[in-house]
């Protein structure tokens, strides 16, 4: 409890000697690690379109396959969307699960619904660039 106190009272005696300085201290520059690159962001997937099987209720979304020169996209992550753009509410992408490798995504939605469907390019770095926004009606 002792060292918590007085770190505390350290960082708080920096804290007024910046202030009191007017915030013209020079602080150095940091190196970045070393080890840590950053990583490309993966190309949104593009061409969605889907088709709906009424009798098995299953929905299925299609994109355009991944560019043979794309080195940066590991696989897809289905989501959703409060509405028809990202001003209608927010998008979620589902993480769990398998990352999806193909160009083609089936689930099941019973008829009579409208579903906002996004669809994310995922890389390395676990990092999303999502699609448009697919608005599914059955």
């Amino acid at each position: 409890m002792r060292d918590r106190v007085r770190i505390a009272c350290r960082a708080a005696a920096v804290a007024i000697a910046l202030a009191a300085a007017g915030g013209a201290t020079a602080v150095p520059a940091v190196a970045a690690p070393t080890g840590i690159t950053q990583t490309a962001p993966a190309p949104a997937p593009t061409g969605l379109t889907y088709s709906y099987d009424a009798a098995t209720e299953q929905v299925t979304v299609t994109w355009d396959p991944k560019d043979p020169t794309d080195t940066v996209t590991t696989g897809y992550r289905e989501g959703s969307c409060g509405g028809p753009s990202t001003a209608d509410g927010p998008c979620f992408i589902r993480v769990s699960g398998p990352l999806l490798t193909g160009n083609s995504f089936t689930f099941q939605l019973a008829a009579g619904r409208t579903f906002y469907f996004r669809l994310y390019a995922e890389n390395a770095a676990h990092q999303y660039t999502g699609s448009a926004i697919l608005t599914i009606a059955t």
